[in-house]
């Protein structure tokens, strides 16, 4: 059984680096890099030190380099799309807000705030580049918990699904994804072909999926 995800922020090569972590019953372990953050998948009881040298000797210093040293969210700020603006929780008494604040009732409204966004954000960009593509089918949108990869294209259903921390990310970054997406609906794998569709709506995509996986904000 999974449990729910913990956040640790650990030290590798000396840098920072934020861990996502969830734990199994079973001993099968699984690491993925996402938005500049580690997810991980332990076993049930793990010791953080062992993870950290497990961690050591599965990337090397250049690519523990790379990734953002930052969460998206703190006390202090919220990323939303490429923007860090400052958090203010009505419920602690903060009276000062600027119309460039993230402000919310209390931290349970965090999540579904963003989520909300994210699902506004989403359904924007994809009726945008649907119609951009050509594609006749209108997609629903889904935002949800992801973490192995940013998108996905159910083509039978038409329904998108997006992972939640693209709302963290530049405008920009949150098309090439959705451009990604919505092609597959003319080629269902990563062929060449799909290539040359994606990068003909796309012509930066390689550099922008960089920047997603290593959480660069804008």
């Amino acid at each position: 059984m999974i449990q729910m995800e913990k956040t640790e922020i650990v030290s590798l090569y000396g840098k920072n680096v934020v861990l996502n972590i969830k734990t199994a019953d079973r001993s099968a372990r699984k690491i993925n890099i996402a938005g500049g953050h580690l997810y991980l998948t332990l076993k049930k009881g793990y010791s953080l030190k062992e993870t950290e040298k497990m961690l050591m000797r599965v990337f090397d210093e250049k690519k523990i380099a790379r990734l953002h040293s930052s969460p998206f969210i703190t006390d202090q700020y919220v990323d939303v799309l490429g923007i860090r603006r400052r958090f203010v929780d009505l419920s602690s008494g903060q009276s000062r807000i600027s119309r460039e604040d993230f402000v919310v009732a209390d931290r349970e409204e965090i999540d579904r705030k963003l989520k909300s966004l994210a699902e506004d954000i989403l359904r924007s960009r994809v009726e945008k580049y649907r119609k951009i593509m050509n594609i006749p089918i209108a997609y629903r949108v889904k935002i949800t918990n992801m973490r192995a990869c940013m998108g996905k294209n159910y083509y039978l259903k038409h329904l998108l699904t997006f992972d939640r921390i693209l709302i963290h990310f530049s405008l920009d970054i949150i098309d090439s994804v959705v451009i990604h997406e919505l092609t597959h609906h003319f080629v269902q794998n990563h062929s060449d072909a799909f290539y040359r569709i994606l990068l003909t709506y796309c012509p930066d995509y390689r550099r922008l999926r960089e920047k997603l996986i290593y959480g660069e904000r804008v």
